[in-house]
């Protein structure tokens, strides 16, 4: 094979670094635009064609700085190859852990937040929605753990349920591909929404929960502190030593989740005596047509109270293989239950018993008959809600269950997120850095989508998650046929709890159509994403500079009436820069000119016999081995 002369070497080398220097600058200047582009638009919760032309605009600026920083012949493959499966030599969570897990997830902040204003405003149809949604969520979980069977009789990879998808159609699979993506965007919403619900709650309303109990502002400026400085350590605990300290996080995880627990079960029980259970009004049910489709709406908006079961499948790898169960291995000396069991039955639980708290909640609440303007007006209701009828000891006990809940929310989440996108490296589709560092990559997501509106940020959780649970389910279908037109009694399971995800995420366009329409827009995404990666680097190298061409004319077009006027807030008086649309234009078409110019250069080494390769560079759907080296220095 003939060597590539020292020129060749030197401009190619020259080309390779001023992309990636120019591709780093881009990529923080399509970060920065999509940021505020998402905080504006989460803020006003209005959408139009200039707002879609300005994410997409960000986004392609994100996609070609991406690309350019990996022009170095190092990572400049036509695909990223498949990672061995990592074991994981040491399982950490059992029954009660996962059970706690389960119910951390599921009992989240929002429950404070969402259902004492449904209950009061949808009365029946409120509690019928979550009974409803309950339902769904434990048909679901009886999903999972049929395909978790038949993923364990055939040895595959079990780690969340994007995976069981990967079952049934294959690694290469889009629908695989975009339920893997959206699970890891929705697990993402929720850690920033849980991380941004709890910054607001302890600075702006802690102190006002401690002064109703006496305590001084030194000292409530020292608690408000100290809280959240806990916060962030138990974040980088986190973060950081997530594997070699899984067991002590499990122990913590099952301590605060309990604990939240007698405090909500307290609370509903006093909430319902001071209300006398009076449910007066409660069955105004009217006639069908006016509750029926409020149902279908309001079960799908609810439905976030309790998806948190599924967090448990994406900790597949860290459990034991046996596990002895609470009070049943108690009376039965040495009972254990096998993995593949247990995580169903975790599952299940903490659905029920999820949903025991919710509804009594919902009926101890209603039976108050609150003011539903005042409610309106609190920012968290359920702290109104204690403080008002029960006085401010109780406030204060509500206070630490919704600080308790967000940190058992955000915990589960970030574990699974980071699981999920180290899936995607995993499965080829990422480089392998992203499976070494999916959790530090997962945690700038998070604090990117925290300068979001919080009920923007749940809602838009809760379509995404939707969409993907419907794909999912739908898996033991295509695992057994291929196809939805034929189905045995079987599949008639999984096809209606399919179908009901689709039809709830899809009724949440009449609750708020800008998350159903973002959402809509982020899934249309991850499918360009996929097909661009199809495409293969050639392929890439060919598309983008159209692609960003088009973009640029738009831009052009529609320059003077899109584009984020106000950075993001930081907090403490600090916002972002915003990036004008001039600069944003000029910096497309400088990342344009550069992918051509490394299309032009990579394609004459092809041309002159100068590559080394397994596989043509254009194959489409090429194997994880067949990668191409442009040339080595």
């Amino acid at each position: 094979m003939s060597s590539i002369s020292t020129f060749t070497r030197t401009i190619t080398l020259t080309s390779k670094i001023v992309s990636l220097i120019v591709g780093f600058i881009v990529l923080l200047l399509g970060l920065l635009y999509v940021v505020n582009e998402f905080s504006m638009s989460s803020q006003t919760g209005f959408f139009t064609v200039g707002t879609v032309i300005s994410m997409i605009a960000g986004t392609a600026l994100v996609l070609s700085g991406g690309f350019l920083l990996a022009a170095l012949p190092e990572s400049l493959r036509t695909r990223f190859p498949r990672i061995k499966r990592r074991d994981t030599t040491k399982p950490s969570y059992g029954f009660s852990s996962l059970l706690a897990v389960g119910l951390g997830a599921t009992l989240g902040s929002p429950l404070f937040i969402l259902i004492p204003l449904n209950v009061i405003q949808y009365e029946f149809v409120s509690l019928a929605s979550l009974a409803l949604a309950t339902a769904l969520s434990v048909l679901m979980a009886k999903v999972y753990q049929d395909m978790y069977l038949e993923s364990a009789k055939t040895g595959s990879d079990a780690l969340g349920g994007p995976s069981f998808t990967k079952l049934a159609c294959g690694t290469r699979s889009v629908r695989y591909f975009v339920s893997r993506l959206s699970m890891w965007i929705a697990n993402v919403a929720l850690a920033a929404y849980s991380k941004l619900i709890f910054i607001v709650f302890d600075f702006e309303l802690m102190p006002g929960v401690l002064t109703n109990i006496g305590v001084s502002p030194v000292a409530s400026e020292l608690i408000v502190w100290a809280i959240t400085l806990g916060f962030i350590g138990w974040t980088i605990l986190n973060v950081l030593f997530e594997q070699r300290l899984l067991r002590v996080i499990g122990h913590i995880q099952i301590a605060l989740t309990g604990i939240m627990v007698v405090i909500l079960l307290i609370q509903d029980v006093l909430l319902g005596d001071r209300g006398s259970w009076n449910l007066t009004g409660l069955l105004n049910i009217g006639a069908p047509s006016s509750w029926i489709f409020a149902l279908v709406i309001n079960t799908g908006y609810l439905y976030l109270l309790f998806f948190g079961f599924q967090e448990i499948q994406a900790l597949e790898r860290d459990v034991f293989d046996y596990s002895s169960v609470p009070v049943i291995s108690w009376i039965l000396r040495g009972y254990r239950m096998k993995k593949t069991n247990y995580l169903g039955v975790t599952m299940v639980l903490s659905v029920i018993i999820a949903s025991v708290i919710n509804i009594l909640y919902g009926v101890a609440v209603f039976s108050l008959h609150p003011n539903y303007t005042m409610l309106v007006k609190s920012q968290i209701p359920a702290l109104y809600i204690a403080y008002n009828f029960l006085g401010a000891r109780q406030e204060l006990l509500v206070a630490v269950a919704f600080l308790l809940a967000t940190i058992t929310t955000f915990v589960p989440s970030f574990l699974a997120a980071s699981r999920h996108l180290g899936a995607l490296s995993e499965d080829g589709f990422m480089p392998e850095s992203f499976s070494r560092y999916s959790y530090l990559f997962t945690l700038v997501a998070i604090l990117i989508l925290a300068v979001g509106n919080g009920n923007f940020l749940i809602d838009i959780t809760d379509f995404i998650v939707l969409i993907s649970l419907g794909v999912i389910s739908l898996s033991p279908i295509w695992l057994h046929q291929k196809k939805l037109i034929k189905y045995t009694p079987r599949d008639i399971l999984p096809l209606v709890v399919g179908l009901s995800c689709f039809v709830a995420g899809g009724a949440i366009y009449f609750v708020s159509p800008s998350v159903a329409i973002f959402g809509g827009v982020s899934l249309a995404f991850a499918y360009l994403i996929y097909d661009i990666y199809e495409l293969g680097t050639f392929g890439i190298e060919m598309f983008m500079p159209i692609f960003n061409a088009t973009i640029i004319l738009l831009l052009i077009t529609f320059g003077p009436q899109i584009g984020p006027q106000v950075g993001a807030s930081l907090g403490a008086g600090l916002t972002l820069p915003v990036v004008p649309i001039s600069l944003l234009t000029g910096a497309l078409g400088l990342s344009t000119a550069l992918i051509f110019v490394n299309f032009v250069v990579d394609l004459s080494l092809f041309r002159h016999g100068r590559t080394r390769r397994t596989s043509f560079p254009y194959e489409r759907g090429g194997s994880a081995q067949g990668r191409t080296r442009l040339f080595s220095i």
